[in-house]
């Protein structure tokens, strides 16, 4: 029997189509919603293993937020537009589980994705921890 896809929720106004092309590649099975108020009428059905959220301006930490209090358990990635790096890094550090700065290589995703797995105990994500920093 086939090993069940990864699913990863990737939410932004306007989506990263390179991260999704790349997220794609990599096996995972890859919706993308405009908004965190879509995401929570898809979230109970779609059962993500990983959220992005891609940001792009300083506002969008409130986007963040929400996504992060949808999540739970699942670990959330947030993706930075580089235009607005110095401003979002450091309030997504403090927020997400981890984050990559766009545009981003197939190799950073592995190595976050890797990094933000479930843990060995009953199949849950860890809820704390180190964060998984990735960059370009």
């Amino acid at each position: 029997m086939p090993e069940e896809k990864k699913r990863v929720l990737l939410i932004g106004e306007k989506p990263d189509l390179e991260l999704f092309t790349i997220l794609g590649e990599e096996g995972y099975e890859v919706a993308a919603l405009e908004s965190p108020l879509r995401a929570w009428d898809v979230y109970p059905l779609y059962k993500p293993h990983f959220i992005f959220v891609h940001l792009r301006y300083p506002k969008d930490i409130a986007i963040l937020e929400e996504c992060l209090a949808m999540a739970g358990k699942v670990p959330v990635v947030a993706a930075i537009s580089i235009l607005a790096k110095t401003l979002l890094v450091k309030a997504v550090k403090e927020k997400a589980d981890s984050f990559v700065v766009l545009p981003v290589n197939r190799q950073i995703i592995r190595k976050v994705l890797r990094g933000l797995g479930p843990s060995e105990d009953e199949g849950q994500f860890p809820l704390g921890g180190e964060k998984n920093l990735g960059t370009a």
